[in-house]
């Protein structure tokens, strides 16, 4: 008796154990998934392997996360979704979870770029995640996944160089409260070119002038045949003033191309979103 019971507990104690394996491997992210089926199974596995090389060199995370429909997981827009995804999994490296998800939704072709950490942020800026969008944006409009995904981790890669070596890609803005520079050297230097540009205009009028001579009839004026007099008037009859609200996904622009939206997130990380 005492035997079957305890044959009983070590049984149950075994698949409490394997039901626990079973949950956590559920839980388990890799760094690229495709739950809309786009990728052969050799494909994904490709990239995940590049992707886990490129998050361990820079100790940063690059994900990828593919789905018919975002909202059938989270209320609200792919921000939410792919910012939901990052942190219900635990994402990125270290205290501060350094690390950036690319989030597609395929039924209504969304992305959005999410970036997260200290390094994370500082690699990947505003100005940076629209030019990494520019990167796949193109491949996947003509449905070429691999190709853009591929794009989408080397220069998730080339970012975090960049920004390792502190030169992070983005956009210098001037310091609008230092106000303007004055370099007395540059003043002199434009005073002194304008005065010689504005020498020679003056020197090649007078060269000019020299073969005038005065007219001293008034048809001497007149062109020839005359001079025909037409009447036109302009009347102002209406103003038609048309105004319209830009979409929030028209504002940004990069490169010539479409550049979705920037955003804060709500966990201290930032998103940049659009079409392909």
């Amino acid at each position: 008796m005492k035997k079957r019971l305890l044959c009983s507990l070590l049984l149950t104690l075994a698949l409490l154990l394997s039901l626990g394996v079973c949950a956590h491997a559920e839980a388990r992210l890799d760094y690229v998934n495709d739950y809309a089926g786009i990728l052969s199974d050799d494909q994904r596995q490709t990239l995940n392997d590049k992707a886990a090389e490129i998050s361990r060199q820079y100790d940063c995370g690059v994900y990828v996360v593919i789905v018919k429909d975002y909202s059938s997981y989270v209320r609200g827009n792919i921000e939410n979704f792919t910012e939901e995804v990052f942190h219900s999994y635990d994402l990125g490296y270290g205290a501060s979870e350094n690390g950036v998800i690319l989030g597609l939704s395929m039924d209504d072709r969304d992305y959005d770029i999410y970036a997260h950490g200290n390094f994370g942020n500082a690699a990947f800026t505003d100005y940076g995640k629209r030019q990494l969008a520019d990167s796949f944006r193109y491949s996947f409009q003509q449905n070429d996944w691999v190709s853009g995904l591929r794009a989408y981790l080397e220069n998730c890669g080339n970012l975090m160089r960049s920004a390792r070596n502190g030169e992070p890609v983005d956009i210098w803005i001037p310091d609008q409260a230092a106000g303007p520079r004055f370099d007395p050297m540059n003043i002199l230097i434009s005073f002194g070119v304008a005065l010689l540009i504005a020498g020679g205009s003056v020197s090649g009028f007078k060269k000019q002038l020299k073969t005038a001579v005065a007219q001293t009839r008034a048809s001497g004026y007149v062109p020839q045949g005359g001079v025909e007099l037409r009447v036109k008037n302009d009347h102002f009859v209406n103003r038609t003033v048309t105004t319209r609200v830009i979409p929030r996904e028209t504002q940004h622009r990069s490169g010539g191309h479409y550049g979705g939206t920037s955003i804060s997130g709500s966990h201290g990380g930032s998103h940049s979103s659009g079409k392909f």
